[in-house]
C-alpha cells in the first residue's frame, strides 16, 4: 500500500500543482504561496476554502508565518519550521494522499521548500449542531445530553465520562470516495480480546464508496443479515455507551451520525433503558415487568384475538363471549380481514405522524385514530372490541425501549395473525416456536443473542435480568476482563457469519 502512494517532493511549489492537479475541476482548493524578503517562494500553504475557517487560516495561521520568516535571519526552511513549531498541534505528512485527506478533513497543508515532507494543521470552520436533549431515548431522571453529528463532540462527552487510560480507541477509515472517520473504542480490561479482535477484522473487511449513517457498518457486521432483529444496540445517548463499555461491550462512533452501535448485545438489553439505572430498584423491575408483558401483547394481541373468536370460543367466559358476538353481529368482514384494516389504518397513522411537521402530526394521529376508529364502528366495518385490542396492541408497542426491536414486532405481528387465522391457537404455538427457534440460533459478535437465558443456571439468569441494587450490581451484571467475558460466551466465538 505504501509504494502506490505519492511521496511529497522537496519542490513546494510543484506540490502545490500536484494538488490542483488532483482537485482538477474543483474551486474549492485554495493554494497561497509563503515567500521571503526576496520574494523567493519558501512554502505553500493549501486548504479547502469551504471546509476551515478561512478567516483564522490566514490571520493567525498564514500572516504569523509571513511575520515570523520576515524578522529571523539565517536558512529559511529553519525559520519556517520554527514558526510552524511555535503554533503547536501540527502532525507530519509524507503524502500527498494523506495530505489531500488532511485537506478534505478540514485542515491546512504545509509545504515547505526543500523538504519532502508537509506539515498538517486542522482549522474546522464548517457549523456543526449544539448538544441537545435525546429526541428518542427520553428519560425521566439522567443526563440530558445527546450524540451530535460531530465525532470529535461525541468522543469528548464519552472521554469526560471514562477519565481512565484503559479506554482503548481504534480509528478507521470507511469509504473509498467519503473517506468516513470511524472510531471504535472499548475497555482492554473488561472486554474480551476475541471479541475486539473479531468486531475490527469485521470492521477491515467493509468495503464501500460512500459511507453516509453508521446502519451500513450495522448490516455489515451483523451476524445474521436477514433477520428483523437488530443484533447491534443503537443508542444517543453518551451515558448508555458510557455503561456498555463498563460491562465489557464495544461502541462503534461514526462522524455525521448522532448514534453510537454497541456489541455485542443480547435480546433482554433491548428491552432495558437506560433510565432503569436512574430509578430505584424496585422501581425498574417493576418496569421491566410490565415491559416483557406488553412485549407479548405487541405481538400477540390481534392474533390472540383472531384465534379466540375464530376457533376457541369455548374459551372464553360466556359474558364476554356473548359481548364478542353481540359486537360482531352485522359486520361483513371475517375477524382476520377486520384486524388487517385496523392494523394497517393504525400504521398509516402512526407512518404520517412521524413525517409529519412536529406540531401538526401529533394532533393527526390523536384525532386520526380517533375519527378513524368510530367512523370505523359506525359503519359496520369493523367491531369495537376490535378496536379496543388494536389500539392496546399499538400502545404496547410504545413501551419497547429499542425503536428497532419495536419495528420487529410490530412487522412479525401480521404473520402471527395469519398463523391464528389458519389454526388458531396450534398456529400461534407454531409462530412462537419457530421465533424461539430463530432467537437461539442469532449471535452477536459471538455471544449468544437469547444470553443470559440459562436452563441450567436459572439463578444467574434471574440476577442478570433483575436490576439489583447498586452495591450488589458490580459483580451480578458486571463482567470483568477477558475471563468473564469468555465464560458468558461459553469459550466459543463462531467463525464467520450466519446469514440463515
Amino acid at each position: 500500500m505504501e509504494q502506490s502512494l505519492t511521496p511529497i517532493h522537496p519542490s513546494a511549489l510543484l506540490n502545490a500543482e500536484r494538488l490542483q492537479c488532483l482537485f482538477a475541476g474543483s474551486e474549492f482548493l485554495t493554494v497561497r504561496l509563503v515567500k521571503d524578503n526576496n520574494e523567493t517562494i519558501v512554502g505553500a500553504v493549501a486548504y479547502h476554502n469551504i471546509l476551515v475557517d478561512e478567516k483564522n487560516v490566514i490571520q493567525q495561521f498564514i500572516r504569523k508565518i509571513n511575520e515570523d520568516l520576515h524578522q529571523m535571519t539565517g536558512h529559511r526552511d529553519v525559520n519556517l519550521i520554527t514558526s510552524l513549531d511555535s503554533l503547536g498541534g501540527g502532525k507530519e505528512l509524507r503524502h500527498m494522499e494523506t495530505a489531500a485527506d488532511l485537506i478534505l478533513d478540514a485542515g491546512a497543508a504545509v509545504f515547505i521548500e526543500g523538504l519532502s515532507e508537509a506539515f498538517g494543521f486542522m482549522f474546522p470552520g464548517y457549523e456543526t449542531r449544539s448538544i441537545d436533549e435525546p429526541k428518542i431515548e427520553v428519560n425521566v431522571r439522567g443526563p440530558r445530553e445527546s450524540f451530535i453529528e460531530d465525532l470529535n463532540t461525541n468522543l469528548s462527552m464519552i472521554i469526560r465520562k471514562l477519565k481512565t487510560p484503559d479506554l482503548k480507541a481504534k480509528p478507521y477509515i470507511i469509504g473509498s470516495q467519503s473517506r468516513t472517520r470511524v472510531m471504535l473504542l472499548y475497555l482492554e480490561s473488561r472486554t474480551d480480546s476475541q471479541v475486539v479482535q473479531e468486531v475490527q477484522r469485521r470492521l477491515e473487511a467493509i468495503s464501500l464508496d460512500i459511507l453516509i449513517v453508521n446502519t451500513q457498518i450495522e448490516e455489515l457486521i451483523q451476524d445474521s443479515t436477514y433477520s428483523p432483529f437488530p443484533q447491534l444496540f443503537n443508542t444517543e445517548r453518551p451515558d448508555r455507551v458510557v455503561t456498555a463499555l463498563n460491562r465489557g461491550k464495544i461502541a462503534i462512533l461514526t462522524d455525521g451520525t448522532p448514534i453510537a452501535l454497541l456489541t455485542p448485545t443480547t435480546f433482554f438489553e433491548m428491552l432495558h433503558p437506560s433510565e432503569d439505572l436512574y430509578e430505584r430498584f424496585y422501581f425498574a423491575n417493576f418496569l421491566r415487568i410490565i415491559r416483557v408483558l406488553t412485549l407479548f401483547i405487541s405481538l400477540f394481541g390481534p392474533a390472540l384475538y383472531i384465534a379466540l373468536t375464530t376457533f376457541h370460543l369455548e374459551m372464553i367466559p360466556t359474558p364476554l363471549m356473548l359481548a364478542f358476538i353481540s359486537a360482531k353481529a352485522g359486520i361483513p368482514f371475517p375477524t382476520f380481514v377486520e384486524a388487517i384494516i385496523m392494523e394497517v389504518a393504525f400504521e398509516v397513522l402512526r407512518e404520517a405522524s412521524l413525517r409529519l411537521p412536529r406540531a401538526v402530526g401529533q394532533s393527526v394521529s390523536i384525532v386520526g385514530a380517533l375519527i378513524i376508529g368510530e367512523a370505523a364502528v359506525q359503519s359496520g366495518i369493523v367491531s369495537r372490541p376490535m378496536v379496543i385490542v388494536v389500539a392496546m396492541t399499538g400502545i404496547a408497542s410504545f413501551t419497547i425501549p429499542s425503536y428497532s426491536t419495536a419495528i420487529a414486532f410490530r412487522m412479525l405481528r401480521f404473520p402471527m395473525m395469519l398463523l391464528a387465522a389458519w389454526s388458531g391457537v396450534l398456529g400461534l404455538s407454531l409462530g412462537l416456536l419457530i421465533l424461539l427457534s430463530h432467537l437461539c440460533s442469532l449471535h452477536s459478535c459471538g455471544i449468544p443473542f437469547l444470553e443470559p437465558v440459562d436452563l441450567g443456571r436459572f439463578k444467574d439468569t434471574v440476577k442478570k435480568y433483575i436490576l439489583l441494587p447498586v452495591k450488589f450490581r458490580r459483580s451480578a451484571n458486571e463482567p470483568s476482563g477477558d475471563a468473564a467475558a469468555k465464560r458468558s460466551m461459553g469459550g466459543v466465538l463462531p467463525e464467520g457469519r450466519n446469514d440463515g
